[in-house]
């Protein structure tokens, strides 16, 4: 394992050296660093790749409350920073892929290209997140989860056992963590600047997906100057968890093409 100390706590990290292509990743709301686990598992021999965990989920510190996601995407530069990564291909799952695009705005030079999964430059509404907030407060984690898988998860995912251990992830986050992640989330909106991402995109949508639904990753994909879009049958929001070798494949063809 690898720590990072923060001003507000310490970030864990996983990174691996290469001399190739450089990737980082970004979860999901909700989940760890080890959602990426089986698309690393598939990348070629050489390429380089840094995980972490964001406050208040896995392993890193709860934070106290009160960030925004341009916080939680200065956390990524830093980790860039503290293992030696000038550059890289950030790969981001919903906020995971809110968080990239607040990076690629913040810090265009670190930013080699994008991969965006099952996001959009807001997400949901305002309301929405105090709802969801006011549910966690009130009846715990684990009263949420089924609710929550089901907008996650396609029915092929759904029917396998790994949904349990999924469950089981989702109900072990850090209440506080969560409720100011998810806080963090209802404050954003930087639909008027996606104009402004130039870095080549690739966009990924999954087909029944609850939470960011096909039409929404759609007009993200859109609103990119450079971005290529492709939808994932089978995937609902994390297709890098139903169908890694999907998603390998797809992000492996995209890096090639834009660092050949």
């Amino acid at each position: 394992m690898q720590a990072l100390k923060r001003d507000w706590g310490t970030t864990h990290l996983r990174a691996t050296d290469g001399e190739g292509v450089a990737l980082v990743f970004i979860n999901s709301l909700g989940t760890d660093l080890r959602m990426w686990d089986d698309v690393v598992a598939l990348l070629p021999a050489g390429w380089s790749n840094l995980r972490m965990d964001k406050r208040g989920h896995g392993l890193s510190s709860t934070a106290p409350q009160g960030y925004g996601i341009p916080e939680l995407a200065e956390d990524v530069l830093a980790a860039m920073d503290h293992i030696g990564l000038a550059q890289a291909v950030i790969v981001g799952c919903s906020i995971g892929g809110l968080i990239a695009q607040h990076i690629a705005l913040m810090a265009p030079d670190r930013v080699i290209g994008l991969v965006l999964s099952n996001t959009a430059p807001m997400l949901g509404n305002a309301d929405s997140w105090l709802s969801r907030i006011e549910g966690v407060r009130a009846n715990g984690m684990a009263a949420m989860a089924d609710g929550i898988l089901q907008r996650w998860f396609g029915p092929d995912m759904l029917a396998t056992l790994e949904t349990d251990l999924w469950r089981a992830l989702l109900t072990r986050t850090d209440t506080e963590g969560y409720i100011a992640t998810c806080a963090a989330i209802a404050g954003t909106d930087i639909t008027d600047r996606l104009r402004e991402i130039t870095q080549p995109a690739l966009v990924i949508g999954g087909y029944h997906d609850q939470a960011t639904p096909p039409d929404v990753v759609e007009k993200l994909a859109a609103a990119l100057p450079r971005s290529d879009f492709v939808m994932f049958d089978r995937s609902g929001h994390l297709p890098a968890v139903e169908q890694p070798k999907v998603f390998a494949h797809t992000l492996i063809n995209f890096v090639e093409r834009i660092i050949p």
